[in-house]
């Protein structure tokens, strides 16, 4: 199942790049820079973070001077210090050298000045950052309590936003205990009760109970007429929840509260709602979509409560998203149509739109929305962290890190990940974000960093979810995951110069996929057999590129009541072609690295993980020699890069541990490493004041 929270800006067409791969006297500044961003975005200490891009602003590299002072004027910007226009235009002012620093200050600054005279009251304000932080939950009416998930066992839970205390509505115990989980949560309007998503392994339940835990019932439970549903908002007098219904079709629906009837209001194709809300008076149903099925932008539409009307209330070119209904009236929404996304107000009477849209705050940001507190504050979260590609020399001796990691792009900045050399050694592929969320067409590209020629391209796609780019063995196209234009899971093939994209194989279950050393079959991971009745099955399949038949290779099954726990992953073929190596990654056993004859045959145990030894799901690289295959050691916070037998026995480190480390790619002559390194992290923050500001 997969969620689209919701389809932003259009697709972004993949330009040649002509940007020279950063030299390595940069390396230093650049550490430097990314450091100080750390402290901003994933530790989320502004003013630490200031303290740092002073330092940088100091220094004699004006190219990394200039971006620490872009960052250090937006971290003032988000504090709502005036501070933050006067570093605007030093930077105009002083680094006029730096074009592109230069223009991206100017087009800040002239932002900051045509926000309106009414906006000048709202107040932006962080209201929770940390590595605990959850966006798929609400606020309470009086802004007081945040649902939310505690990811570290999955149990649903509330964050007093005025103590900063969290307590669970759940205990479902550790991960180990139980597979089940909460997802989606919403809180009612008088604050006393929640409903939300709970996955009970064999389907979703909507459940609703007092915000003190003390019990819950299931007011709908999946069935054969339905693969999910999930809970979008409660109706103005609690006795209602608008939901989203999704098996073959999506569908808008109505569950009572105090008898858990249901109706479906309105039915639609394989194209998603996004968010849904009651107006304030609880006789409509606000909700945005994509109005075509070749675009990816949002319109916001009306429906009647009781399915009788519906009307198209914001129509552009642009990529409108519904933010919530305010106390006063007025429809809030996100909207891309003036080249940034700002939210933008609809003032409505009765159902009916009363004028324009009208601006309200430029520079909002791509933000989720928790919801609207009666005073009108805007909840909303926000992604921020995020990672790189870098390369690093190795030992030709040792095998072991020797040197600094450098990062390969310049552009775009914590948005790289994923990284595969070609079979030349001379270019580098690695998925880049463009927009969020990565579902949206074109919110992921493919782009090709030409290390000898210093520059990188992007290749045009039109798709959704790019993940796992893999070089052919003739270097000339790249296989990868995606989502095709309806959100089903497929494997593409890309041609490295032209970005021609053809449909190698579509399956709702796909995962990874490497090439055979001869380019005629591609191996496949998969969860979606549908000659499993006992249970779902994770399997290795050996599919012939031209003619399509498959074997099957490995399967581990999964029994129905989640017993096995176990999924295939971090798959990587031997140099020679003859081997597969993989990792069986289970929750409440030991997972375990194996080893199966790229024919097919019984697969051996070549390590096992402990308590002491955890290996990340994050990737497998053999070497070119055949001896060991790299892997990721998760270590406390971080990540370590290890290297193991590939006949078995004890690993060994190769002296690099870096936050999010994973997906090691190891050039062709073995000489260097490519891998991506980061962490991405959520914020809550609150748009407040805004009841005041009528336009």
């Amino acid at each position: 199942m997969t969620r689209c929270m919701r389809v932003t800006s259009a697709l972004m067409l993949g330009a040649l790049l002509s940007v020279p791969v950063q030299p390595a006297a940069q390396a230093n500044a650049d550490v430097a820079l990314r450091a100080a961003m750390e402290t901003e975005t994933v530790k989320g200490d502004l003013k630490g973070a200031i303290e740092q891009y002073k330092k940088i602003a100091q220094g004699g590299n004006r190219a990394i001077a200039a971006k620490a002072l872009l960052r250090m004027a937006e971290c003032y910007q988000k504090l709502g210090d005036a501070e933050s226009s006067i570093i605007y235009q030093r930077v105009v002012r002083e680094f006029a050298d730096q074009t592109e620093a230069a223009a991206e200050a100017r087009t800040r600054l002239a932002s900051l000045r045509r926000v309106p005279a009414s906006s000048a009251g709202i107040i932006t304000r962080q209201v929770w950052t940390g590595p605990q932080v959850d966006i798929l939950g609400s606020v309470s009416a009086d802004g007081r309590l945040l649902s939310f998930v505690d990811w570290a066992t999955g149990d649903l839970a509330i964050r007093n936003l005025t103590t900063g205390d969290n307590r669970h509505l759940t205990n479902k115990g550790s991960w180990a205990q139980s597979l089940e989980f909460a997802v989606f949560s919403r809180i009612s309007p008088d604050g006393r009760l929640i409903a939300y998503n709970w996955f009970n392994k064999s389907g979703w339940d909507i459940r609703v109970g007092p915000v003190d835990g003390s019990s819950y019932r299931a007011l709908l439970s999946t069935n054969a007429n339905e693969d999910y549903a999930q809970p979008e908002a409660w109706s103005p007098d609690g006795k209602q929840i608008v939901v989203l219904l999704t098996k073959d079709v999506n569908q808008i629906g109505l569950i009572s509260v105090p008898d858990g009837s249901r109706r479906v209001l309105k039915s639609f194709d394989w194209r998603t709602p996004g968010k849904m809300v009651f107006s304030p008076d609880g006789k409509f149903i606000a909700y945005d979509f994509p109005p075509a099925e070749d675009s990816p932008e949002r319109d916001i539409y009306l429906l009647g409560a009781d399915g009788s009307r519906e009307v198209r209330l914001v129509e552009h070119a642009a990529d409108d998203y519904l933010l919530g209904w305010m106390p006063d009236g007025r429809i809030l929404f996100a909207s891309d149509r003036s080249g940034t996304f700002d939210a933008w107000t609809l003032p409505m009477s009765e159902g009916k739109a009363q004028g324009a849209p009208e601006l309200l705050k430029k520079d909002l940001g791509n933000v989720s929305s928790l919801g609207l507190s009666r005073a009108g504050a805007l909840y909303y979260g926000l992604s921020v962290g995020g990672t790189d590609v870098y390369t690093v020399p190795l030992d030709p001796q040792t095998g072991k890190v020797a040197g600094t990691p450098t990062p390969v792009a310049r552009r775009f900045i914590g948005t790289n990940s994923e990284p595969d050399w070609s079979p030349d050694g001379r270019r580098l592929a690695y998925v880049s974000v463009r927009s969020a969320p990565a579902s949206r067409v074109g919110a992921l590209v493919l782009c090709i960093a030409d290390l000898e020629l210093g520059l990188q391209r992007e290749l045009p796609l039109r798709l959704g979810y790019v993940a796992r780019p893999r070089w052919s063995p003739d270097g000339r196209s790249i296989l990868f995951r995606a989502n095709d234009e309806k959100g089903r899971r497929s494997f593409f093939m890309a041609d490295a110069d032209t970005g021609r994209t053809t449909l190698l194989v579509r399956r709702q279950g796909l995962q990874e996929a490497r090439w055979s050393r001869d380019g005629k079959t591609v191996f496949v991971v998969t969860t979606d057999d549908p000659t499993n009745k006992t249970g779902q099955a994770s399997w290795i399949v050996a599919r012939d590129v031209e003619t399509g038949e498959e074997r099957e290779l490995f399967r581990e099954t999964v029994s129905a009541d989640g017993a096995g726990d176990a999924m295939v992953d971090n798959l990587t073929v031997s140099p020679d072609g003859r081997l597969l190596a993989f990792m069986v990654s289970r929750i409440s056993r030991s997972s375990v690295v194996m080893v199966v004859s790229s024919e097919g045959g019984d697969p051996h145990e070549i390590f096992r993980s402990s308590s002491d030894f955890q290996i990340r799901q994050s990737g497998f690289a053999w070497t070119p020699n055949g001896k060991e295959i790299l892997l990721v050691k998760a270590s406390g916070m971080g990540a370590e890069l290890w290297a193991l037998p590939a006949e078995g026995g004890k690993p060994r480190p190769l002296g690099l541990s870096m936050k999010g480390l994973g997906w090691p790619a190891i050039h062709p002559d073995g000489r260097q490493i490519a891998f991506p390194s980061g962490v991405a992290a959520s914020e809550v923050w609150a748009l407040e004041n805004l009841q005041r500001q009528r336009p």
